[in-house]
């Protein structure tokens, strides 16, 4: 429990009890819309600022009305008190809101110095619990439902996948790996015997897998993509088809540290150690090019706790995206102002620790004049806000909460630095690694065309290899992240002669006969032949267990000369190794030690990953070129180009003589929400029309449309059964039928995504829809009207047509009544 919290904190009795400070009650609305609300607040104590400063009244909140605003307070006129003594303050509006839920807060009309914007002091007699109060312009509409909110944040485990053996190629790994899948997916089969018929199905399924991993091997061979089995093969055949196979990647996570100090700098090792004892290194910072000092304060060590002002707050639920913490001068502000500042929210519950990073948009220093400190001074607190996007996945008990900042990141990979000469090395290094030097194309004794290469020396030892990163998180922000190839973490520099700074290139192709380029290949070299002096005058591959760079022949990048020296710096990574549990990052190194005091990852580490497989490759690259088409001939081309926006759930095209020559006419149905009137809406309209624009054919013009929602009225009549309340049963319905998506992934009758392009409405799925709701006895009747084409109801039809280029909506929200509404009519239960 956190320190000085223990009593017990009925807030609400204290403020009322008060004689320094108020608090508002409730705000009252004497009729529907009104535009003058009634403010009662608890006791009698007078809020109202001393001049110069008035009292300002914001009123925040509604989805179709928005930006509602308070006439000014006259504190002459504007006051009045209750048969108690308490007192009301008058305060009208603009206009009147929708049916949403509005938040009045009142503060000074003085701007908070260094806060976030359109942020206004406090009043200092208002309580910071009780400063503002929710209501509905609506509050007086008539309501059969039960007002309390239902928790949707608890969706429905999920049972786990089984994992599975990717790499089983013979009988006894097919064998073992299908037991365990079965013991998973189905433990009640507990047989094993060798005459059971499960037994004798599943050994004769690893017998197959058995033998066409036998037949695959056979024919192995490097010459062709599909057969080839060394990855310098496989790269260079995937090549010739455009097609780049993946590195193993290096890890990232993020790491909590405990600083002694105001900054740390990239590159600082730390490590963690598997449970077989293997050391997995790790770096602060995004890779070999970050720089970076990384703003910390030791204010923001691990164990900030957490602060409530009522024993009702000890819960911070979910979807929160606020929280008190205990004390002053965390400095949250600055670090906000100076870029991302983010904190590690961690409750630790009996076998198991809740962790979530948010990143803080405002902070704001309170006091709490009501529960004072042991000096008898207002209790220091802080106000910690983030955004919607990192609102809390899972409720929070805040007696086992802490809070910690100083959180980093980190990349998996540890670095080394190493100097090699082209040739013969200077004088005075005569101990110096040379390059490999092998002919190049068309070379020979008279003409060798060298190609250089150099081993590095740390790649292939215990399983480490170059560390490859993605290009975003290697520093080429501006590149698209879903087109973009891995970089990887190598810094090479002439040294000798005269120095220069060499570019990686993914394929020498792509550099002139002057650009200083290299690139790299998974190839390890022996030394097979000396001469007199013991100089290195031939090698030979050796496989594929290492990492080398390779230089240009002069004609796809510049060749080296003779003599010159070069220097490497590169990290050295584990791929998928690295995917280390959490909490394993603990260790830190000797370069470590004068900047942090503690370090540990608060998640499990997830994104390393091994080199693409050697069968991925072999599937993928015949395909790759074929994989994106890029331009549009017949109908279903447009409908398959529309449908790679993110946002269409299916589209439809259609040709038509427009009188000179044919138009495209392309409609797309977006996901989730039948809205069309939002400015996303239109954004996205115009994005598919510049797309379509690009693959249509020449001659041919391009139209996108929006898509035609047909919006229907439903007036459904159902009885209920005995022992039920018709309101809750009604309610029932609306929710069975609503275009919604549950926490549990189910969705309503009327979800968006269920009805598409001509979908109709079979009533008998209406019905079945509406019948399996509990306490619904049967259905009487269903009735509707199409919006826009008839102002009377009609009884539905066995089937309702919907036009080819049409689309089903019944949104059933009453600030958007032209999407259709459903009342219910409930007869019968009690």
């Amino acid at each position: 429990m956190a320190q000085g919290l223990s009593e017990p904190r009925n807030r609400l009795v204290k403020v009322i009890e008060s004689k320094k400070v108020n608090g508002i009650s409730f705000v009252e609305l004497m009729s529907v819309d009104a535009t003058t609300l009634y403010v009662h607040f608890l006791n009698p104590v007078d809020v109202t600022p001393a001049a110069p400063e008035k009292m300002l009244a914001t009123i925040s909140g509604g989805e179709r009305i928005t930006g509602i605003t308070a006439n000014p307070i006259n504190a002459a006129t504007d006051w009045n008190t209750d048969a108690n003594g308490n007192r009301i303050l008058t305060v009208t509006v603009s206009e009147h809101g929708d049916f949403s839920t509005y938040t009045l807060t009142l503060t000074t009309n003085k701007k908070l110095s260094g806060g976030p914007p359109n942020s206004y002091v406090a009043l200092e007699k208002l309580d910071p619990m009780y400063s503002s109060a929710q209501f509905s312009f609506k509050v007086g509409c008539p309501s059969e439902f039960d007002c309390a909110p239902e928790c949707d944040c608890c969706p429905t485990d999920e049972p786990p996948l089984p994992a599975i053996d990717y790499t089983a190629k013979d009988y006894q790994s097919f064998k073992l790996a299908l037991s365990n899948f079965s013991s998973q997916r189905y433990p009640s089969w507990q047989e094993r015997s060798e005459a059971d018929f499960g037994m004798m199905f599943m050994e004769t399924l690893c017998a197959l897998g058995d033998e066409l991993s036998y037949f695959q091997d056979r024919v192995a061979t490097e010459a062709k993509l599909l057969t080839a089995t060394q990855r310098r093969s496989l790269v260079s055949l995937a090549r010739l088809v455009d097609y780049e196979p993946t590195p193993a990647l290096s890890a990232s996570t993020q790491v909590q540290c405990n600083v002694s100090g105001n900054s740390v700098p990239a590159g600082i090792l730390v490590t963690a150690t598997t449970p077989d004892g293997v050391t997995v290194p790790f770096e602060i910072g995004t890779g070999l090019n970050d720089t970076t000092n990384y703003a910390t304060s030791p204010k923001w060590n691990s164990g900030i706790e957490p602060y409530w002002f009522d024993d009702s707050q000890k819960t911070l639920a979910c979807g929160a995206t606020q929280m008190y913490l205990q004390g002053h001068g965390f400095g949250f502000e600055q670090a906000i102002e100076n870029g991302t500042m983010q904190l590690l929210i961690q409750t630790d519950l009996p076998g198991q620790s809740l962790r979530q990073i948010v990143t803080l948009t405002a902070a704001l220093e309170l006091d709490d004049p009501i529960f004072l400190t042991t000096g008898n001074k207002a209790a220091p607190v802080t106000l910690i806000e983030w955004g919607a996007a990192d609102a809390l996945t899972e409720e929070r008990d805040l007696t086992v909460t802490t809070v910690a900042g100083n959180l980093l990141p980190c990349t998996q990979g540890q670095r080394f630095t190493e100097s090699f000469a082209i040739g013969t090395p200077p004088p005075g290094a005569q101990g110096m690694p040379v390059a490999v030097a092998r002919y190049g194309p068309n070379g020979s004794d008279a003409a060798p065309n060298w190609i250089f290469r150099y081993q590095l020396s740390r790649s292939g030892i215990n399983n480490g290899r170059l560390a490859w990163l993605p290009s975003v998180q290697a520093g080429s922000s501006s590149v698209d992240p879903d087109t973009a190839e891995p970089q990887p973490e190598t810094v090479l520099n002439r040294v000798l002669p005269e120095p220069d700074s060499f570019t990686f290139s993914t394929s020498l192709l792509d550099a002139t006969a002057e650009e200083p380029a290299y690139t790299v290949d998974s190839q390890a070299w022996n030394v097979v032949e000396r001469d007199g002096s013991g100089a290195t005058i031939h090698w030979e591959y050796n496989g594929d267990q290492s990492d080398t760079i390779r230089f240009g022949d002069g004609v796809f990048g510049v060749q080296p000369d003779d003599g010159d020296v070069y220097q490497v710096e590169y990290r050295i990574g584990l791929g998928a190794a690295g995917n280390v549990a959490a909490g394993a990052i603990q260790n830190i190194g000797a370069n470590a030690s004068s900047y942090l005091t503690s370090v540990i990852n608060p998640f499990d580490v997830t994104t390393g990953a091994d080199a693409e497989t050697a069968q991925h490759i072999q599937r993928m690259a015949p395909q790759a070129f074929r994989a994106v088409q890029y331009r549009a001939v017949t109908a279903p081309d447009y409908q398959a180009a529309a449908e790679t926006e993110d946002w269409v759930l299916s589209a439809g095209a259609s040709f038509r003589w427009t009188g000179s020559w044919l138009t495209v006419f392309t409609v797309a149905d977006p996901k989730q929400s039948a809205a069309v009137d939002t400015a996303l809406a239109e954004q996205n309209q115009i994005d598919l029309i510049d797309l379509l624009n690009r693959r249509r054919l020449a001659g041919y013009e391009s139209y996108a449309p929006p898509p035609w929602f047909v919006s229907i009225d439903l007036d459904i009549t159902v009885c209920v059964a005995d022992g039920w309340l018709d309101s809750d049963v009604e309610e029932g319905v609306l929710t069975a039928l609503a275009d919604a998506q549950n926490p549990n992934g189910s969705t309503g009758f009327f979800y968006a995504d269920s009805f598409t392009f001509g979908t109709p409405l079979y009533r008998a799925n209406l019905e079945a829809a509406i019948q399996a709701v509990p306490g619904v006895n049967g259905v009487l009747d269903i009735k509707y009207r199409q919006r826009g084409a008839t102002t009377v109801f009609l009884e539905l039809p066995n089937v309702l047509p919907i036009g080819a280029g049409q689309i089903l909506r019944v949104a059933n929200d009453p600030n958007y009544p032209e999407r259709g509404i459903i009342n219910v009519i409930a007869e019968g239960g009690r």
